[in-house]
């Protein structure tokens, strides 16, 4: 992990990016191009933890970095589940290129991607009121 430069203009990046994401991610759902949508989706998951992480000037360049920044927030919080949410929701990402969900199940990887999203903004407004970051959230 390599420290950023531009604390909030980064932050800021990073949720207008998942805020893009994820509104044609909607959009893709109605066009019932899932393997799209779970792709888009799963840029929207990213975005938000690297947003996250760019509120403690770390920069997350690799799949790998992803996992472990979550497995060090889900000790740092002693939430496991965030970590075992992340790891349900990299079948998103496997979706675009192998079609692993059912079009029954989709929906259930969608509420699950909201449910990270709203913790790791949850985590960060926690920091805010802790005084660790400074985030402008977008939505």
């Amino acid at each position: 992990m390599e420290k950023l430069s531009s604390l909030s203009e980064n932050i800021s990046k990073y949720l207008a990016m998942r805020d893009h994401y994820f509104s044609n991610a909607e959009k893709m759902i109605k066009e019932n191009n899932l393997r799209k949508a779970s792709e888009l989706l799963w840029g929207a998951v990213t975005q938000t933890i690297k947003s996250l992480a760019s509120s403690s000037n770390i920069y997350i360049y690799s799949h790998n970095k992803f996992k472990s920044y979550i497995r060090e927030i889900s000790k740092e919080i002693k939430d496991q589940t965030l970590f075992s949410l992340f790891l349900e929701l990299e079948n998103l990402h496997r979706n675009f290129y192998d079609e692993i969900i059912s079009e029954e199940d989709f929906p259930m990887y969608y509420e699950k991607a909201q449910l990270f999203i709203r913790k790791l903004d949850t985590i960060a407004i926690e920091k805010i009121k802790k005084g660790k970051a400074e985030i402008n959230f977008l939505k």
